[in-house]
């Protein structure tokens, strides 16, 4: 019989049993490494499909862009020449020096402005009343306001031109204004319903216990807080009516001609001036670019929560 025992640890005392030795670390299995180097891979992959479809997104605003700055003949050639002693901004001075380029740049401003407030104060009123009210066939109204966006615009390009002559706004500011706002206002209304359904119902509550009727409510407590809301969502209407060519092209002539419209008045069938042509375009975008950016995470919200909560 073996009446040997473990020795005590150094400096403990006497009589104690010793203290378990730690397990030792399990060796990694082939699955776990098979499944974190399948988990890298697709990680790699996603980022390596992102870059690719930022390069294609990017590219032509890039190449637009460096035709607006450097000489025609040399990016003509056919080795393209781009020293950067040869940059130049004269296309920009002669453009914005130009009447006939002011004034389409104006009648974008105007048209995307006005469409705006339009859509945000109409909008703002249906948005706050399909959020707050509940009555059956909600959703059916929402969803077929939405619908109409399925419509293409080429179909409705015809009986919009006649429209429009008929009551004597052909080539005006204000055909593109109404046109615009009913194709917007649908999209505007979408998203700012679920900016209104986050405001907490026991503010507006205690503000009818002051005494506020559903009007002061709604331009004293749940505009203010659906701001960023309201922000994000003008800036989305006055992208959509700056950036528009097809109406535009439909439903002026010369006087009430936007930028977009303008800009593709550079290339014509016998002779194109592509730097004239590079340059509006980057005037054309950069303003649709920096305000998209600056409010991306507030349209993606209303697009994809617009009416998810009623």
């Amino acid at each position: 019989m073996n009446t040997s025992r473990t020795a005590p640890a150094p400096g403990a005392a006497p009589g104690t049993a010793p203290a378990p030795s730690a397990p030792a670390p399990a060796p990694r299995t082939r699955r776990g490494l098979s499944r974190r180097a399948k988990k890298r891979a697709v990680t790699v992959l996603h980022r390596f499909l992102l870059v690719v479809a930022l390069l294609y997104f990017v590219a032509p605003f890039l190449w637009m862009l460096v035709y607006s700055v450097f000489p025609a003949a040399d990016l003509q050639r056919e080795n393209p020449r781009l020293h950067p002693g040869d940059l130049t901004f004269s296309s920009y001075s002669r453009l914005l020096s130009q009447s006939s380029f002011l004034q389409p740049m104006l009648n974008s401003a105007v048209v995307g402005l006005l469409t705006t407030l339009i859509c945000l104060a109409l909008g703002s009123v249906a948005a706050y009343g399909l959020a707050r009210l509940r009555f059956r066939g909600k959703q059916v109204l929402l969803l077929a306001m939405m619908s109409t966006q399925a419509i293409p615009v080429i179909v409705l390009a015809v009986p919009l031109f006649i429209v429009v002559r008929m009551l004597g706004l052909f080539d005006t500011p204000a055909a593109l204004v109404i046109t615009y706002t009913a194709f917007i206002l649908p999209l505007v209304i979408w998203m700012m319903v679920g900016f209104f359904e986050d405001i907490p119902l026991s503010l507006e509550k205690a503000a009818r216990i002051d005494g506020c009727n559903r009007w002061q409510i709604l331009w004293r407590i749940a505009a203010p807080l659906a701001a960023p809301g309201l922000a994000a969502t003008g800036v989305f209407a006055f992208i959509t009516a700056w950036s528009d060519f097809f109406l535009a092209k439909i439903l002026t002539a010369s006087n009430a001609t936007t930028l977009p419209v303008k800009t593709a008045s550079f290339q014509g069938l016998f002779a194109n001036d592509y730097t004239s042509a590079a340059t509006a375009g980057v005037i054309t975008t950069l303003p649709v670019m920096l305000l998209a950016l600056a409010a991306q995470r507030w349209i993606v919200r209303g697009l994809t929560e617009g009416a998810v909560k009623g």
